[in-house]
């Protein structure tokens, strides 16, 4: 199952499976999660989704949520209510369609977004891990790849993406990291956002490491 928003990442990773698919052995379907925030943009998205699966000739479900109101509910930020909601809804759209993976489009981007995010808060080493490859049935094929390389693959294949306007709104602290931060951190580094990635292999590694042996020193004494 490949969850597809529209925009330049889930559309490269929807593009790369369905490349793969054959060669690797696996059939594909997709889902796309309205979070019912952003009006007739939302709905856009929507119809430009159901277009490029039509095109691919893959199956695809649209799930409608209201996000605004989970977040009341439930006392989240919006940010919080809508992931919540999206993975729920990816769940049970996996098990419909009987698919035992679930690929999501994180990206080296997101990964060093999400270090800069828990360091800024306070972590330990399982916040300096960043995004996982593999968590449970939830896959992310390009962390392998920056957003710069997705977006390029797009313009050389000629395919359209969406963009949403809320990615831009430096409110969001993954927005202002994301727009602010790390293009000055490339300033000091161009290979910054690939060296905070290879960081995050090494510390996941140690965070398991010493999870292991405090499991194993648990036991003896």
């Amino acid at each position: 199952l490949a969850a597809v928003s529209g925009g330049a990442d889930s559309v490269c990773l929807l593009l790369l499976l369905h490349t793969l698919r054959e060669e690797l052995g696996f059939s594909l379907c997709a889902v796309h999660v309205e979070h019912g925030i952003r009006g007739e943009e939302s709905l856009r998205d929507v119809r430009f989704v159901e277009e490029i699966c039509k095109t691919y000739g893959i199956p695809c479900r649209i799930c409608h949520c209201r996000a605004a109101e989970y977040a009341s509910e439930k006392k989240l930020t919006l940010e919080e209510a809508a992931r919540e909601l999206r993975y729920r809804l990816f769940r049970e759209t996996a098990e419909e369609f009987g698919a035992n993976k679930t690929a999501v489009a994180h990206n080296q981007n997101d990964c060093a977004e999400t270090m800069l995010f828990h360091l800024a808060r306070g972590s330990g080493l399982k916040g300096l891990c960043g995004i996982q490859p593999v968590r449970g049935q939830v896959i992310r094929p390009l962390l392998c790849v920056s957003r710069q390389e997705i977006e390029r693959y797009l313009t050389e294949k000629g395919q359209a993406f969406c963009v949403d306007r809320t990615n831009q709104d430096v409110l969001y602290t993954r927005n202002k990291i994301r727009h602010q931060v790390l293009p000055l951190l490339t300033q000091i580094n161009e290979n910054a956002v690939l060296h905070m990635n290879q960081a995050a292999g090494v510390v996941a590694e140690a965070a398991e490491l010493v999870s292991r042996l405090s499991a194993q020193a648990a036991k003896k004494y």
